[in-house]
């Protein structure tokens, strides 16, 4: 069943920056571009590699092994290096703090 988890809190990175966080075996790429937060899988759907050992430039992700470009406020690609968008992550903020919505949480 999914479930919002709390991951952290949005002070805990600056705004046009990237945070990676881990929640079970997922691992998500949280995105903050002002008071906005987009969260993704961190894995580059162009060939897999994680995301987060890209750059971001204001709201332009760049995957850094081939250089995909897109847009976090969308997820959509903005080169030519692939048409597959990123796998967003219904992400909410309460407080401050971060919550991602994952399909299999576990809590044991």
């Amino acid at each position: 069943m999914a479930k919002y988890v709390r991951v952290t809190k949005i002070t805990d990175f600056p705004p046009y920056g990237m945070k990676l966080v881990k929640v079970d075996n997922l691992e998500i790429l949280l995105v903050r571009v002002e008071d906005e937060i987009y969260a993704f899988d961190n894995r580059c759907p162009h060939m897999g590699f994680s995301l987060f050992l890209g750059s971001l430039n204001g709201k332009i992700l760049r995957c850094g092994f081939h250089y995909a470009e897109f847009d976090v406020t969308t997820g959509k690609p903005l080169n030519r290096v692939t048409e597959k968008p990123l796998n967003k992550i219904d992400v909410k903020v309460v407080n401050s703090e971060i919550f991602v919505k994952v399909p299999h949480f576990n809590e044991a």
